[in-house]
């Protein structure tokens, strides 16, 4: 069959088809094998699917496909790996805006049905209207405690903003329809795992459940002009700019995206401003047309996580905050006739919070103190939850830099399975005493000294698990 026979359907045939869609068994797929691709398409077959993911429908091509052509519908779906649509009418606006060859004259809007492809009217062979689908199973849907596990194994020393993450995340994931994104401020001194953390999210979550999170990282440093917030979604036409993809095009190929802005204190307060109908919302307008003729943005089971080096959480303990706004809250005095009241802050124990407690707490207080920075307060009121990062401590440290010892030798293609002692000892000394900034700059230690033998024991011992012996002058890699 032809691609193209999906924009010329009748809608009794989309109608079937929407059907059979909705009966699939969970994380099984309706495949055309060997379908015609519109010309300019490289091969010109592949395999056409179809699925339903939570709320969503989805059709791919199967292979990697490349299309010369100018319509926005193919070239779309030549380029993205799955296409999602919310409604099976945004996918059928979709089908129909896919290149069309001409139609036989005696067939005018009929897919002729063949062995190879089933699409026709079903209702002309069975009742559908008395046949019920199977039962969808329950989404798979880790436990917070579960994402919270496997984020220890990646983030050292930050076990209080990884709870933190994980929590926030689970209450994310579990609801069925979301109205607004996820969005977690990750604040905190440079180098203690901000941005670690928000690239290991992305990647749990499609391991541990049924959805693929892509992630999309955005230095917001060079954002510090007012024009630049058209990267995020798209130039107006005529400007410089207009064909290129905006940075919230992600969320049209894939609904389950984590946006990843690194260093939010230095955009400019235009592309602040820009996120508040994205962050209240979940949806933003497109500056063109997109491939499902829409100009919507929908990012509501997308996850924005911004980094920030200001240290937001030292004003936690400084009072309470709330409806009031006065210089002095915690001597507010309320006079009405014969009734005289002093509202007083009193000293509370936190050390009974519970985990929902403290993140309510920490994050209002990183609010205001977000607020005190000079960020206007509606923008500040957006983000759903702020996750203080402190200084590593020199337990973390140590384990971070064994980490790394680790990840270089498996660049080299040897597998660490033991560092003796020495080594270690001396790692850690020469990272003191050449004042590493943070701990990005163990990278630098570790290439320093381990990367000539790393290399060596590449050629000798590739794929292979080795002990790393010796000493940090003389390192010795040898077989266990």
């Amino acid at each position: 069959m032809k691609l193209a026979e999906f924009a010329r359907a009748s809608d009794r045939d989309y109608r079937a088809l929407q059907q059979r869609i909705d009966a699939l068994p969970s994380r099984q797929a309706l495949r055309f094998e060997n379908c015609e691709l519109p010309a300019g398409c490289l091969p010109a077959q592949a395999t056409a699917g179809f699925y339903k993911e939570s709320a969503y429908y989805v059709i791919f091509l199967e292979g990697s496909v490349r299309y010369s052509g100018n319509n926005r519908a193919m070239t779309a779906l030549s380029g993205g790996p799955h296409q999602f649509f919310e409604t099976f009418c945004k996918m059928k606006r979709f089908f129909q805006a896919l290149p069309s060859d001409s139609v036989p004259a005696a067939q005018p809007n009929e897919i002729t049905p063949t062995q190879e492809n089933d699409l026709y009217d079903l209702d002309a062979v069975v009742n559908m209207d008395k046949i019920s689908p199977p039962e969808k199973s329950v989404l798979s849907i880790p436990d917070y405690t579960v994402i919270q596990r496997e984020m220890e194994k990646q983030i050292m020393g930050q076990e209080k903003a990884v709870a933190t993450i994980a929590h926030q995340t689970f209450l994310h994931i579990s609801k069925r329809s979301p109205r607004r994104p996820l969005s977690l401020i990750c604040h905190g001194p440079t180098g203690t795992g901000k941005s670690e953390t928000a690239k290991a999210l992305a990647k749990i979550l499609s391991r541990l459940g049924r959805n693929t999170y892509t992630t999309v990282w955005t230095e917001l440093n060079t954002f510090t002009e007012a024009h630049s917030v058209y990267r995020l979604t798209g130039s107006p036409p005529g400007y410089v700019g207009y064909d290129d993809a905006p940075v919230f095009e992600a969320a049209v190929h894939n609904p389950y995206t984590v946006f990843i802005f690194d260093e939010l204190d230095k955009a400019h307060p235009e592309v602040l401003k820009t996120f508040m109908s994205v962050l209240d919302e979940g949806r933003c307008a497109a500056r063109k047309e997109l491939a499902d003729h829409s100009r919507e943005y929908d990012f509501r089971r997308c996850i924005f996580v911004f980094t920030s080096n200001f240290c937001l959480g030292n004003t936690a303990n400084k009072g309470k905050f709330g409806f009031a706004r006065t210089d002095d809250v915690e001597n507010l005095r309320v006079q009405d006739s014969a009734v005289e009241a002093d509202y007083r802050e009193e000293p509370t124990d936190n050390s009974f919070d519970t985990l929902t407690q403290r993140i309510y707490r920490d994050t209002e207080a990183a609010r205001k103190a977000f607020v005190e920075t000079g960020v206007l307060r509606e923008i500040a009121s957006r983000f759903n939850c702020f996750v203080e990062f402190q200084e590593l401590t020199d337990e973390a440290k140590i384990r971070i830099l064994a980490k790394q010892v680790i990840a270089t030798g498996l660049e080299y293609g040897i597998k660490l399975t033991h560092i003796a002692a020495p080594v270690m000892q001396s790692l850690i000394n020469a990272s003191v005493a050449e004042d590493a900034l943070t701990v990005r700059s163990y990278k630098s230690v570790v290439e320093g000294y381990l990367a000539a033998a790393f290399s060596e024991a590449g050629t000798r011992h590739v794929g292979q698990s080795v002990r790393l012996e010796g000493s940090i002058d003389a390192p010795v890699i040898i077989s266990p």
